[in-house]
């Protein structure tokens, strides 16, 4: 039998799975490292435990399933965003990576964004700069670390260093390139009129490749350290999310994804690099041809559940049985609304300075109250989001939830009855490698295209999650009370 793989570099570990020609996926096993914080507010990663941990992920995947090196033939990637790892000339990281938690260039940050509207690079780039990424961290080192800076012959995002050592050539695609601040989104290239403001030399950003493209082959030393088969192809692969949204089928205009995870977001294909003046939400390159998708990232997904679960309540129950409370609370939780803004948050408000509230507490409100309370608080926070893609001109058919939230039917239906719509999930249980490794399908040509690809592999379960009239209707009439709460705290907590 035939596979590809694909790899997913995640914030917390390494991820490889095998998909069998057929679409089926036939495993996946992950490993499994830590992030460095040298100093407050900074996040950084040693690229060679990345690459340790590819190594024993991708050596245990072949033992589990039980398949030989030479069956693998191509290999896709998937990676967290944003974050910057560079090279010197000998092809050895300069630093370790600075990935996008980390907050040091703040400023940098902002001077940039002011750089942006006045030289009317916004257009292009399509994107607010925000700590974390790539280019607001080259222009810290060149503020702060000049020397460092000079050292730098490539710079790359976290995947492309994987795969970087396993085939020893260096590219990125479209989709990472997006989320970097370095790249027009719109034109598809690197933004050479920003990096020329910035006094950053061009020539250290790698070529940029779609998706599927094959960018090399597993070099001999690299197969003897991973059981792979020495001149396995490899594809570009690309940005976790569109991997996700690959994953999950979403790709089609009209298709939207939700994704609970720690934090949460909605995310909405397009067909043209739809540009919002205020930049709410992020517009990248996706994974399908003449293709983009949106993204209204918050920073309150099931962070803020985790929060209630184990901070404030100190429950020690399995996350199954501590949500068993708020299956019995009616819609609206009886009139208790909790606003999500436990870590600041991003959208629909870009106010890192919004806090969290419970609104509405009596006495007839118990554990489950404030479980579905807060369950509803990150649904409500979602649908303003989801307005942003509206009024941008996306229109809703279809809405696939993905992460942890969408394991929950009681989160699936809360999303059903806030947005009006069924809400499906797909038979995928690794999306970003599933959608990695169909990258490196359609890349040997087992599929014309990305479309083909997911319209052969990517299954919908058969029941989703159908909205109850009642239910829309309470949180129709409730969204009012939900966005006034915020607007008329806001200032009270900000006060001296």
């Amino acid at each position: 039998m035939e596979y590809t793989m694909g790899l997913d570099i995640g914030t917390s570990s390494v991820k490889a799975a095998l998909l069998e020609r057929s679409g089926k996926l036939a495993g996946a096993v992950g490993k499994k490292y830590g992030i460095s914080i040298p100093a407050l507010g900074w996040a950084e990663q040693d690229p060679e435990e990345w690459w340790e941990a590819a190594k024993a992920a991708v050596a245990e995947v072949l033992r589990v399933c039980g398949v030989t090196g030479g069956q693998v033939k191509g290999i896709g990637f998937s990676g967290q965003m944003h974050g910057l790892a560079a090279l010197d000339k000998d092809g050895k990281p300069v630093c370790p990576a600075i990935i996008w938690m980390d907050q040091r260039s703040g400023p940098e940050s902002a001077e940039i964004h002011k750089m942006m509207e006045e030289h009317g690079l916004s257009r292009l780039l399509m994107n607010r700069p925000i700590p974390g990424t790539l280019v607001c961290t080259l222009f810290w080192l060149k503020r702060h670390e000049p020397a460092l800076l000079e050292k730098i012959h490539w710079v790359m995002l976290p995947k492309d260093y994987l795969r970087y050592r396993l085939c020893g050539e260096v590219f990125t695609d479209e989709t990472d390139a997006s989320a970097s601040m370095a790249f027009s989104v719109a034109e598809r290239r690197w933004c050479s009129e920003l990096l020329e403001k910035l006094g950053i030399d061009p020539v250290i950003f790698p070529p940029v490749a779609k998706p599927w493209d094959m960018c090399g082959k597993t070099t001999p030393l690299a197969a003897a350290e991973t059981g792979l088969l020495p001149g396995t192809p490899i594809a570009a692969g690309g940005a976790d999310s569109a991997m996700q949204m690959v994953g999950n089928g979403v790709i089609f205009p009209g298709s939207y994804a939700c994704n609970i995870g720690t934090g949460a977001q909605i995310l909405a294909a397009a067909d043209c690099p739809v540009y919002d003046e205020k930049l709410r939400p992020q517009t990248f390159c996706h994974a399908a041809k003449d293709t983009w998708y949106l993204q209204c990232g918050t920073l309150n997904g099931g962070s803020a559940l985790n929060w209630l679960k184990g901070q404030a309540l100190q429950n020690q129950a399995d996350f199954e049985t501590f949500l068993k409370p708020a299956e019995a609370v009616p819609a609206g939780s009886e009139g208790l609304l909790f606003l999500p803004y436990l870590a600041g948050e991003r959208n629909p408000h870009l106010d890192p300075d919004a806090k969290g509230i419970f609104f509405g507490l009596a006495m007839k409100h118990g554990q489950g109250h404030l479980i579905r309370a807060v369950m509803e608080g990150v649904a409500y926070n979602l649908y303003e989001c989801m307005e942003i893609m509206k009024q941008l001109g996306l229109p809703v058919s279809r809405l696939i939830a993905s992460g942890g939230g969408a394991k929950g039917q009681l989160w699936r239906q809360i999303l059903a009855d806030m947005f009006g719509l069924p809400v499906y999930t797909t038979e995928t249980t690794e999306e970003a490698c599933t959608g990695a490794a169909m990258m490196a399908a359609v890349g040997m040509g087992w599929y014309k295209d990305t479309a083909q690809a997911v319209e052969e592999i990517v299954k919908l379960k058969e029941t989703g999650a159908t909205p109850i009239p009642d239910h829309t209707a309470l949180y129709e009439e409730n969204r009012w009370r939900f966005r006034e709460l915020y607007e008329s705290t806001k200032g009270l907590l900000n006060a001296p």
